[in-house]
């Protein structure tokens, strides 16, 4: 591969902005060296760190692309929740959403929906993070009062670094 996924992880950790065609271009070559190096589930924090530096940011829609590799890794719950706990950002929040539409309603004993309740009340947030999690909380309202999901939990260790 040529650099090891732990210079990958540490080039992302320090990429200074996500909003030029030089840093996006770098991040794509990154994001594609780190998802098909071996050990990438081991490393998948780094994707959440770099979120939450650049937590209104879409990288360009790249952040999706990110973000749809992260979700091909099983056991990466945790480490949204605890990105969510540590800075709320645009895109761990909508993986909360969307472990609550896969019926998830906890992930090692955290509640879900109260995670989204205390980003959407939590004056600290960035107002459009702020607003997301309450119309996903809208959203789950909705689906609660249809009662269509299916109450599973999530406990499962997944990769911290």
């Amino acid at each position: 591969m040529g650099e090891g996924i732990g210079a990958i992880v540490a080039e992302i950790d320090a990429l200074p902005a996500a909003d030029s065609a030089e840093h996006l271009s770098r991040l794509e070559y990154l994001m594609d060296r780190y998802f098909s190096a071996a050990e990438a589930a081991d490393h998948l924090g780094v994707w959440f760190r770099l979120y939450e530096r650049f937590p209104e940011d879409d990288g360009y829609e790249l952040f999706w692309s990110i973000l749809h590799r992260i979700e091909a890794h099983p056991g990466c719950e945790r480490l949204v929740v605890e990105s969510v706990r540590r800075r709320p950002s645009r895109f761990p929040v909508m993986m909360v959403n969307g472990l609550l539409n896969a019926g998830i309603r906890r992930v090692d004993g955290v509640e879900l929906l109260e995670l989204l309740r205390q980003v959407a009340d939590d004056e600290r947030c960035l107002p459009s993070i702020r607003k997301g999690a309450q119309s996903f909380l809208a959203d789950q309202r909705s689906w609660a009062e249809a009662d269509t999901q299916p109450d599973r939990d999530r406990g499962q260790a997944s990769p911290d670094s």
